[in-house]
Parts: structure tokens; C-alpha cells; sequence
């Protein structure tokens, strides 16, 4: 078996570390900041929990890319980690939030395991998703850094 394909970037945003956590922890926050998201559907309901569902569609080149994820690690207030699988193949994350002088850090890492005919994307699959992700981060950074009180 191969290595999953790793993809980790990281924004420092100007808001506090506990700002930054409750808008990334909140699931339909997500559709203010991640390109082509088009659900978003923790079970329970309510922010990101140790042992949270979470299905999402996400709509890009002209295709839905479906992930189906449960978090298996939870650190409130810092980090999550999630684990499962999608349209792709096998996936992990975390999403992590460290205060910083200028004020938080926020890190999203991907872990992609591609099975079946999605083993072709191999080659172009970290650059691709790198790059949408690192928009994605420019535009939280933007969103959260233009409010004048919380996120959510």
C-alpha cells in the first residue's frame, strides 16, 4: 500500500486563538470560506465534538466529491483530527489553532489514500487540492479578520 497523499498548510489570522477555533470548529461556517462546499452535515448537530459525523459535498471541476469522516481525536479548543472515506478513497485530517504574537494560527492537514480509478490522480492530486486550499485559508483569513466581534 502506498503513502497517503499529504497536504498541510497553515494562516496566521489576526483574531484571537478562541475566535479563530469557534468559526473553524462550526461546521456551517464552513460554507463562508471553503470554495465549492455544498454540505456540510455533522451528526449530532452542533460544533465539531470528539466522535462527530460529518458528511460533505464538496463541487469542483465539474464534479461532487462526496467525504464521509468521524473525529477521532479532539483536543477542545486547539485541534480535531477525522478519519474516513469519500469519493476518492480513504481520508484523514485535523484542523489545529495555536495562539500566535499576531494572533492565531490556523493549520488544515489532508490525508488522501486514493483507491480505484482515483489511484490516476495520484500524480496531480496534492498540487490540486494544495492549491484550493490555500485559497480557502486566504479567504477565512479575510472573512474572520473583517468581523468586528465573534464568528459564529
Amino acid at each position: 500500500m502506498s503513502r497517503p497523499v499529504r497536504i498541510e498548510e497553515s494562516v496566521t489570522i489576526r483574531r484571537p486563538a478562541d475566535e479563530v477555533w469557534d468559526a473553524i470548529a462550526n461546521y456551517s461556517f464552513d460554507f463562508e470560506w471553503r470554495n465549492g462546499l455544498t454540505e456540510m452535515t455533522p451528526d449530532p448537530p452542533g460544533p465539531a465534538a470528539m466522535g462527530t459525523r460529518v458528511r460533505e459535498v464538496v463541487r469542483t471541476s465539474g464534479r461532487e466529491y462526496v467525504a464521509n469522516a468521524v473525529i477521532t481525536q479532539f483536543d477542545p479548543g486547539a485541534s480535531y483530527w477525522f478519519e474516513g472515506e469519500g469519493t476518492i478513497g480513504g481520508l484523514a485530517g485535523g484542523r489545529t489553532v495555536r495562539p500566535v504574537a499576531e494572533g492565531a494560527e490556523f493549520t488544515y492537514a489532508i490525508e488522501l489514500e486514493p483507491t480505484g480509478a482515483s489511484r490516476l490522480l495520484r500524480p496531480v492530486l496534492g498540487s490540486t487540492v494544495r492549491s484550493g486550499l490555500r485559497k480557502d485559508l486566504q479567504k477565512l483569513k479575510g472573512v474572520l479578520e473583517a468581523q468586528k466581534g465573534g464568528t459564529a
